[in-house]
């Protein structure tokens, strides 16, 4: 090799040093900047977050869910609708009086005089003695409206609880994600000492250290976004309660994972006979089979009974009375193809009505199958999660001795720091699945599964008794 080559081969290796000598101050600059706003956040995160249990956050909901209420509006509606229906059975009953004074005079048959001033009261009633059934029709497909309203109003409610569940859970998550980082950005900090260390005694480069700063500071910005995320959860959950201060779950609140009790069948058979949205799909296919006969009636004869009772005269009180009854009946003949429209009309209404009903069993079946999935391997991977933790923890431990000693590289320490991160992202998500599609169960079913536990470590009994408690 020439003299200037040589040359060359040394600047070119100490503009190299001065690089990384500058990359390595900027990179502890960096993560000086990043540990300042992660230790300021707290302070600038506003008003404290209210605590709550999920019992009590579903209570709250309960009272303040927008959607809920609509649904409880239209299930009030559907119940005076069956009163009118009743009311059809009832006779109805009319009075009315009235009053004339005028500057002409005017002749009074029944007196045979002149008079200015006239009085009269009267009277009158009248009831549906046949109406080629509808009445009944009627009644009927007002029944079965409100029952269809109460399996909606039932649904909403457990999709209410889904809601809040998901939004309760997700903080939970999300906290618990903050404490993964964080340990996480512990672990990096003491791995940076441990290379700081291994660099005075010889035993690693200058390449090292600046790569274990790199990655302090990308595990303290993990950091920041995990606490932006879990500061972002505690709103979600208080617009899921209807509510405008933040809402945290209490300290207590952990995610955790249970057997299930059910089988695949079970949960399918159970779905079908108690499904708040089968429910309500059946009672509704029912009520527009029910106006369809009541559309039917209108090709049958109507009877009326009607009467009244009458004063009038020029003097008050009034002397003259008389009195009525009267029964009329009256058979359609053609009124322009109105009654074929209307019976049209119904028929047509009851075959979408049946379409739906068909659609919420097949959308059932397959939303209880995904939930039960979803349970099942969020059972089966948090065993392998929690293992995964366990076995990424010896192997940093494992891999950081092999350090030391030289017989491993930076390169592989970060990958076992990298392995037990994400190991134990794993198992908070799989916590948190298992949460999710107990609760998604839950909603599709219209109830509680017995011996299985929610997050708090509580029975599922607790939850619903909040759902059974609050106003219906």
């Amino acid at each position: 090799m020439t003299r200037h080559g040589t040359s060359a081969l040394q600047i070119c290796a100490a503009g190299l040093a001065l690089l990384l000598s500058a990359g390595g101050a900027a990179a502890q600059q960096m993560g000086a900047d990043t540990a300042a706003r992660a230790g300021t956040l707290p302070q600038t995160s506003g008003p404290e977050a209210r605590r709550l249990t999920l019992e009590q956050a579903i209570q709250i909901a309960m009272q303040n869910n927008p959607a809920l209420k609509q649904s409880q509006a239209n299930l009030d509606q559907s119940r005076y609708q069956r009163l009118a229906a009743y009311g059809n059975f009832l006779p109805s009953v009319n009075a009315s009086y009235g009053y004339s004074n005028s500057s002409s005079a005017r002749l009074d048959v029944t007196q045979q005089s002149l008079t200015t001033t006239s009085y009269s009261f009267q009277l009158s009633g009248s009831y549906d003695l046949f109406t080629g059934l509808r009445r009944f029709d009627q009644m009927r497909a007002a029944n079965l409206g409100v029952q269809a309203q109460e399996a909606s109003y039932r649904e909403s409610r457990y999709q209410t609880l889904l809601d809040v569940k998901t939004a309760y859970y997700n903080a939970v998550a999300n906290r618990d994600l903050v404490s993964v980082q964080a340990a996480t950005v512990q672990r990096q900090q003491d791995q940076l000492n441990f290379v700081r260390q291994q660099l005075q005694l010889g035993r690693s480069t200058r390449s090292d250290l600046l790569s274990s700063e790199v990655d302090l500071n990308n595990a303290k910005l993990a950091l920041l976004n995990a606490q932006n995320s879990a500061r972002a959860s505690t709103f979600q959950l208080a617009q899921a309660l209807g509510v405008d201060q933040r809402v945290a779950p209490v300290a207590e609140a952990t995610l955790q994972i249970d057997s299930l009790s059910y089988d695949r069948l079970q949960l399918q058979q159970m779905a079908l006979a108690r499904a708040p949205s089968v429910q309500s799909a059946k009672a509704s296919a029912q009520a527009a089979q029910a106006q369809v006969s009541a559309a039917k009636s209108s090709y049958l004869p109507n009877l009326t009974f009607s009467g009244g009772w009458a004063w009038q005269n020029t003097t008050f009180p009034p002397e003259n009375r008389s009195w009525s009854l009267r029964l009329q009946g009256s058979i359609p003949l053609f009124n322009g193809f109105q009654r074929e429209s209307q019976l049209f009309e119904a028929q047509a209404q009851a075959d979408v009505a049946q379409a739906q009903e068909r659609s919420a069993e097949l959308a059932l079946r397959t939303n209880v199958d995904n939930a039960y999935n979803q349970v099942q391997t969020a059972i089966s991977g948090g065993d392998l999660a929690q293992k995964s933790v366990e076995l990424s923890q010896e192997n940093l431990r494992v891999t950081q001795e092999r350090y030391r000693l030289g017989l491993a590289t930076i390169l592989d320490l970060q990958q076992a720091q990298i392995n037990l991160q994400q190991a134990q992202v794993n198992l908070v998500q799989r916590k948190f699945d298992y949460q999710i599609g107990l609760a998604q169960l839950e909603a599709l079913l219209g109830g509680g599964l017995p011996a299985a536990t929610t997050a708090m470590g509580g029975n599922t009994s607790e939850v619903s008794r909040v759902m059974e408690g609050d106003g219906k």
